[in-house]
């Protein structure tokens, strides 16, 4: 039988919701039937200890969720040995060509933007989705132990057992995983480098949900270098960044650039008009993610190209990504 793990969830806000609530607000289409059966075997903890729905959490909790939990958002009477649809050729064929690297326990994926990595109440076609009916048809159980936004492209880690799995979730929840962004941002940070300590707190619910800069929020500090000013007849107009987040709380890089000033080219929801007047795709893409080897403790180190997005707007200003990355 194969091992089961779990996935932990650190609350970041609805301070003092009540769990189930906030359960509710991860996975809108879990019912409480099932959340109460959760609860009462022990399949989700908070900070790994048994406790009832009515409970009210803190930010900085951690809920552990079973990786199962996706399966359990299926109505009861939906049968168990369900059938999944196949891929269509055209999504095989995306799959196939977002991979990084492949061996017997990981799946590295450049992951484009606006394919969102799990689903949602309004969100059909994901990452998640894709990698259950590729897994089915090659043999293979896929897991994820990570996420990246809708709309932020790059290296994508996906374990293919459930003990590389808790690993690799581990790694990510004690901070041992290192990660690099690239951004082209809206005019030229002074300091072309610095570090951004500015905590986060997230509020609303759905489309609405937004994260702010405030004083009680969760601790969030994010590392910047300008690899790059761009310009135009003498004018600085953007700046490509290298940003290494110590932290990974949600819409950190985008509320931190915007924070200082400088907005991610392309982030709306953010940076507003002056984000969105030359182009309204997001700039923002993972490009390295370094962890220890599972069995010999060495660094591993992978990294996504951009987009073509971000090397056409790197282009225009006569940028050779590959020359200078």
């Amino acid at each position: 039988m194969a091992k089961s793990f779990t996935i932990p969830l650190t609350v970041e806000d609805s301070e003092g919701m009540r769990l189930d609530r906030w359960l509710r607000k991860q996975y809108p289409t879990l019912s409480q039937g099932i959340i109460e059966k959760l609860l009462r075997l022990g399949k989700v903890r908070l900070d790994g200890k048994k406790v009832t729905s009515g409970v009210r959490i803190s930010i900085g909790q951690v809920v552990d969720v079973p990786d199962t939990i996706d399966a359990a958002i299926h109505k009861p009477a939906e049968p168990k040995n369900r059938i999944i649809a196949p891929l269509s050729n055209e999504d095989e064929a995306l799959l196939e060509s977002m991979i990084l690297w492949e061996d017997d326990e990981i799946l590295v994926l450049n992951k484009p933007s606006g394919l969102a990595t799990q689903g949602g109440s309004k969100t059909f076609r994901h990452l998640d989705g894709l990698l259950t009916a590729y897994g089915i048809k090659n043999g293979a159980r896929y897991r994820l132990v990570h996420r990246l936004d809708k709309d932020t492209s790059g290296v994508f880690l996906v374990a293919k057992s459930s003990d590389v799995a808790t690993y690799l979730a581990e790694a990510f929840r004690h901070g041992n995983v290192k990660k690099i962004y690239w951004a082209i941002v809206v005019g030229q940070p002074k300091p072309g480098q610095g570090v951004i300590n500015a905590p986060l707190l997230k509020g609303g619910d759905g489309n609405h949900e937004k994260v702010s800069v405030t004083k009680g929020g969760k601790p969030a500090v994010t590392n910047y270098r300008t690899i790059k000013g761009l310009q135009k007849r003498g004018i600085t107009e953007f700046a490509w960044l290298e940003f290494s987040p110590e932290t990974g709380r949600t819409h950190q890089l985008r509320v931190h650039a915007t924070h200082i000033g400088y907005p991610i080219l392309g982030d709306g929801k953010y940076g507003g008009q002056a984000a969105t007047a030359a182009s309204r795709q997001l700039h923002l893409h993972a490009r390295a993610i370094t962890f220890l080897d599972r069995s010999t403790g060495s660094p591993l180190t992978f990294m996504a190209p951009p987009p073509a997005h971000m090397e056409a707007t790197l282009r225009e200003f006569k940028i050779d990504w590959e020359q200078m990355g």
